[in-house]
């Protein structure tokens, strides 16, 4: 089985979203359009690690928009992602092969990471390099320089970033 992790703020929205009444879980139908093409042509299994996950508003927001998901990663409070996506793929032994696509770091430096730019979000360079690790073709992940990585990370200790 193959597994896809995504956030969705970064990554199925970005900065340049338009959002004109400024509301909460707000997605880009054209982000959107390009992932479901993705899911659908790696045939993967989607779990949101999104913190849209743990508010009814987040999830009502994710079905309303179309977003494509079968499960959600625990909510580990005041652990990082990394931990979240471990302790889901514990539970799910028959993974074979997995991504997470997360415009932040959150410690995610073991895991294979495509870090779309929050400025951006989902590109199609991203997917070719998510299709291209899925089939295995590639072991190569596509994040950031480390860095930006390291800056990500002191950015979210300082704003008590909620993911």
């Amino acid at each position: 089985m193959h597994i896809i992790f995504t956030d969705i703020d970064g990554v199925l929205n970005s900065r340049t979203t338009p959002n004109p009444r400024h509301f909460p879980y707000v997605a880009d139908p054209k982000l959107v359009s390009l992932f479901k093409s993705l899911v659908d042509r790696t045939g993967a299994q989607v779990v949101l690690a999104s913190t849209w996950r743990y508010d009814p508003a987040g999830i009502f927001s994710v079905n309303y928009r179309g977003i494509p998901f079968a499960d959600v990663t625990p909510d580990l409070p005041d652990k990082p992602r990394r931990d979240e996506i471990l302790a889901w793929l514990g539970k799910h032994p028959d993974v074979d092969r997995y991504v997470v696509i997360y415009d932040e770091d959150d410690e995610l430096d073991g895991l294979p990471l495509f870090q779309p730019s929050c400025h951006k979000g989902l590109t199609d360079e991203i997917v070719a390099g998510v299709e291209c690790y899925l089939s295995g073709k590639t072991e190569k992940d596509m994040r950031c320089g480390r860095l930006t990585r390291v800056l990500q990370n002191c950015s979210a200790i300082f704003r008590g970033h909620p993911g």
